[in-house]
């Protein structure tokens, strides 16, 4: 392509720079916080404009326009199609009344910098107004009545990149636009909140009046919004530690007791009965089963689902509304990052993090994901960053749809729920939540008490695809362990056991 005349280029920048002032003048919102950045909207429009001029084709150029475009914020959700010859490119509203005026000098603008690449092309915008070009602005490309925003083009035979020296800048800039994509899709809720200024204090414990002034909020009002997500100020505060020991056991320079001094832990006593309770074994056992694996070339897949559940406008005993994930992986480093990437209602793929919850083997651990705020469907896929490395679970390529209360993963019975409850003058009992793949004859609660095997028999109804079993079994408390049986009565057909090992009750 040869390159523009002086003449030819000063006008381009005089158009875009035209554009850009309409832009601005018809979108209000002028800057956006991304993480803990604010940007202007004219820096992200640049940054969207070099990255699709540096990409090596027009399909990855616009592809990557398109996956940016929520950064600016504009109630407008873009959709990519094309054949070998066409391309099309479409816009719904994500909002009642939305207003298309910054959308029609955004499209506008693309399409001067796609004239740059290739001047002559046959070119159509469909807009939801009738109206044409601004007078004197012949560089605007006029538009057609349709129902909803859309541009198409004609593919055939494109050239490459206008600007073969630029490509190198391409993957920075790819990079770059992803980071606070993610950064700025991912919300940033009341317990996120609170969990942040807990992990920043420590190893300080805020008092609860102390954390309701630097969040804003009225003691009273705080109080009853943790009632209403089911949680205290205590569950957060033992949820940070966990993850923050986690975090910092991975090097090996901290010692258990400076890692238990790092959390606000009077003396190492103190956090080895705090770990033994989160995890059921030592501070010094957890590492060991990190640094003394043996390599194994031949193993399992590295991620995958375990089961996911969906609570939404569901209220139970200890669960909230949305839905859960849980996530089965193979350990291969201490440092690790696991995430669920899930589409909400705009479209849009948000990362959800999770976090370690148990061992569910030698070499297995189990992840969960905090209550999700979803609809239905939940479409969802597992990312597991370790080593460098980055595994994708994405159910062969269709993604994961939580369409029913329950998705089971390739496990036959998962033990969802184990809690130790208080019964006034009566001895604890577990109340017990299991769910299975199919409609077992009977199932049991399994436990030893003074030598002697007992057991309780567990209720089942249909949940979803599954079948839920669960009962508040009297006898057994929060140190006894329990297994649990399936099958028919004298004939046991099978039995979940936790590697031989069983289920701790939670406290209540």
């Amino acid at each position: 392509m040869p390159s523009p005349t002086p003449s030819s280029a000063a006008s381009s920048r005089q158009q875009a720079h035209w554009l850009r002032q309409q832009l601005a003048t018809h979108w209000v919102q002028q800057q956006v916080t991304i993480g803990d950045e604010i940007w202007s909207q004219s820096q992200l429009v640049l940054l969207l404009e070099y990255a699709l001029l540096s990409a090596r084709d027009i399909r990855a150029g616009l592809t990557l326009w398109c996956e940016s475009l929520p950064l600016l914020g504009l109630p407008w959700y873009p959709s990519l199609t094309w054949t070998p010859s066409h391309l099309r490119l479409q816009f719904s509203a994500t909002q009642p009344q939305a207003d298309p005026q910054p959308l029609w000098y955004l499209l506008q603008l693309l399409h001067l910098r796609l004239s740059q690449w290739q001047p002559v092309r046959s070119w159509r915008l469909e807009w939801p107004q009738r109206r044409s070009g601004e007078p004197g602005k012949t560089v605007e490309l006029e538009s057609r009545y349709a129902a909803q925003p859309a541009l198409e083009l004609d593919l055939s035979d494109w050239p490459a990149s206008p600007y073969p020296q630029w490509q190198d800048l391409h993957g920075p800039l790819a990079t770059m636009l992803h980071r606070l994509h993610r950064l700025g899709a991912q919300p940033r809720g009341l317990l996120e909140e609170i969990k942040a200024h807990l992990e920043q204090a420590l190893p300080a414990r805020p008092p609860l009046p102390q954390l309701a002034q630097q969040l804003g909020i009225p003691v009273r009002s705080l109080q009853r919004q943790l009632q209403q997500h089911g949680t205290r100020y205590s569950q957060l505060l033992d949820e940070v530690r966990r993850n923050k020991a986690i975090a910092l056991l991975c090097h090996e320079q901290h010692s258990a007791q400076a890692v238990g001094l790092a959390l606000g832990y009077q003396d190492a006593p103190s956090f080895q009965r705090a770990f033994r309770h989160w995890f059921g074994l030592t501070p010094g056992a957890f590492r060991r089963r990190y640094f003394e694996l043996e390599p194994d070339e031949q193993h399992e897949p590295e991620v995958s689902l375990y089961y996911a559940i969906n609570q939404l406008q569901q209220q139970s005993l200890r669960q909230y509304s949305g839905a859960r994930i849980w996530i089965s992986l193979r350990n291969l480093a201490f440092d690790k990052a696991v995430q669920v990437l899930c589409e909400d209602q705009d479209g849009i793929w948000r990362p959800y993090p999770a976090t370690f919850e148990r061992f569910i083997g030698p070499e297995r651990e189990l992840w969960s994901t905090p209550s999700l705020p979803v609809h239905h469907p939940l479409r969802f896929r597992i990312e597991y960053q370790a080593g460098g490395q980055r595994y994708l679970d994405n159910n062969g390529g269709q993604d994961y749809a939580l369409s029913q209360p329950v998705l089971l993963g390739p496990h036959p019975v998962i033990c969802h729920q184990l809690l130790a409850c208080p019964q006034g003058d009566k001895p604890e009992a577990v109340l017990v939540r299991l769910f299975s793949r199919d409609p077992w004859p009977a199932a049991w609660a399994c436990w030893q008490q003074d030598g002697q095997w007992q057991r309780h028999p567990l209720a089942s109804q249909p949940c979803g695809s599954a079948w839920r079993w669960e009962a508040l079994v009297p006898g057994p408390d929060a140190k006894t362990p329990l297994f649990f049986e399936f099958g028919q009565v004298g004939k046991g057909q099978m039995r979940l056991d936790n590697g031989g090992e069983g289920w701790l009750p939670l406290p209540w």
